[in-house]
């Protein structure tokens, strides 16, 4: 649940990026079409208490769209990650099998992290016009099939089974796709990759978003986003001075020795650097999809909040200055690290609960893919996330009666129908008559358990709503 209080600013990051533990598998949301019941008193509130300091919203499908962007960094060190990431796709898809009525309605692009820097020359980057630059990546790796589009599709038709655009599994086209190579750009911009891949600057891409859809992006990376705001930056800085680690002097918020080796305690990402700020791509990308429908996964290098700066032998050369690894790994038999992804943790960590950290350094993704399949599971489901005011407005009444609005949205129009509460004769029960639809909430604690409240949300209805509906949620937070 998205957490919105009155007065509205851009929230500022935590010192340090703290993981977000794995949420339980949730199921989608309950609706109960209940036939031939009437009559139920609106007891919705109509605005929230004086004392309130703010309310809690979600949106819940009632059918789930789900829009899934993989940013895979192509840079030269990340082949093996690439390989181990796309064998583990099956348990991903597993997760997503596993929602109540199956697997949701899916278009699945993938993105590299390779963008035209503006300049000539520069770390192996192409330019102008590099292939890539924010266009969704759909070539085979072997001898593989692709799927027949810029991106995967696979939904459910009206009447029964699924319209695809792909031969095989929806794992094994996803793996065919999402390994990309390692010959992409030194200089890995996955934010910038993000934002151009679905800001409508590459007219290739288009129909990949959905309007009402909820969107995931998942980053895979093993160094941390270097999206540059002004390719002068090239003509002041030698090239020599960031040849082993670009740009390591222009993430941290702490001054940085141009010298000396050293570790730099409770780096936060600079703002007034070559960089764009994390906070810019936190801006557009909530102008594109509210951040109440977005989740936010980074499988990176440990975002730790000192980091080191020191020398690193690179082909027998010692390159001075090098950003040392946060972590390391042994995948597919061979020795890999990471650097700390301070950039994108500062990103991710501005989705809250929706936005889930997992490191790269580890020889198996399985689980860090199927966490993420749960946290898009908990992000649909009825259960009420957040700090909700669970007092019961009315304690002799049966049931629990909460301090919330609910209604119908139609999402291509933002037309909103307000949904009166369910008297109840028990405690998980509404009254036999009474007007529908109409909403109930009762404790989960299997479903819910990834939730503070544990509460879910219950929608009684005659008939089904409009196509493109959610489910919108409001209830008081103090």
């Amino acid at each position: 649940m998205h957490e919105r209080p009155v007065m509205r600013t851009l929230p500022r990051p935590p010192t340090s990026f703290t993981p977000v533990p794995p949420p339980a598998l949730l199921a989608p949301l309950a609706l109960a079409c209940l036939v031939g019941l009437a009559g139920c008193p609106d007891r919705t509130v109509a605005a929230l208490t004086p004392e309130q300091v703010g309310e809690i919203s979600k949106e819940i499908p009632v059918t789930t769209e789900i829009d899934l962007l993989f940013v895979i960094d192509d840079s030269g060190s990340t082949r093996d990650k690439q390989t181990v990431f796309a064998a583990n796709f099956p348990r991903f898809v597993q997760a997503l099998d596993a929602f109540e009525g199956g697997r949701p309605n899916l278009h699945i692009g993938v993105v590299s992290t390779t963008v035209d820097l503006g300049v000539s020359n520069i770390g192996g980057c192409p330019h102008p016009a590099p292939a890539d630059d924010g266009l969704l990546h759909n070539k085979p790796s072997g001898s593989c099939l692709a799927p027949n589009g810029r991106y995967i599709v696979d939904v459910a038709e009206p009447g029964g089974g699924r319209r695809t655009n792909y031969t095989g599994t929806l794992e094994g086209t996803l793996s065919c796709i999402a390994q990309i190579g390692s010959t992409g750009c030194g200089f890995e911009a996955p934010l910038e990759a993000m934002k151009r891949a679905l800001d409508g600057s590459r007219p290739e891409n288009a129909g990949f978003l959905r309007k009402g859809a909820f969107l995931v992006v998942v980053f895979l990376v093993d160094e941390d986003d270097a999206s540059i705001e002004d390719p002068g930056f090239f003509d002041e800085v030698p090239m020599s001075d960031f040849a082993a680690q670009p740009l390591q002097a222009y993430r941290c918020d702490r001054p940085i020795s141009p010298t000396d080796p050293g570790t730099y305690a409770n780096c936060r990402p600079r703002t007034d650097s070559a960089l764009v700020d994390p906070a810019h791509y936190y801006e557009v990308l909530s102008s594109i999809v509210p951040p109440g429908r977005t989740v936010v996964a980074l499988i990176g290098g440990n975002p730790e909040s000192a980091i080191a700066i020191g020398p690193l032998v690179i082909s027998g050369r010692e390159q001075p200055l090098a950003l040392m690894p946060s972590c390391s790994a042994t995948i597919n038999g061979n020795p890999a690290i990471a650097r700390p992804a301070l950039r994108l943790a500062d990103f991710t960590a501005r989705y809250g609960a929706r936005g889930l950290f997992r490191t790269v350094c580890q020889p198996d993704y399985s689980q860090a893919l199927a966490d993420i399949g749960q946290l898009v599971a908990t992000s649909v489901s009825p259960c009420l996330e957040g700090g909700v005011v669970t007092a019961d407005l009315d304690p002799e009444a049966p049931g629990t009666q909460l301090e919330c609005n609910v209604s119908d949205v139609v999402v291509e129009t933002e037309h909103e129908t307000q949904i009166p509460r369910c008297a109840m004769q028990g405690p998980e029960q509404p009254v036999a008559a009474g007007e529908r639809p109409c909403w109930w909430v009762t404790q989960n604690p299997v479903a819910c358990a990834a939730t503070p409240t544990q509460l879910e949300l219950h929608v009684e209805r005659t008939s089904p709503p409009a196509p493109g509906t959610n489910v919108r949620v409001r209830c008081a937070t103090r």
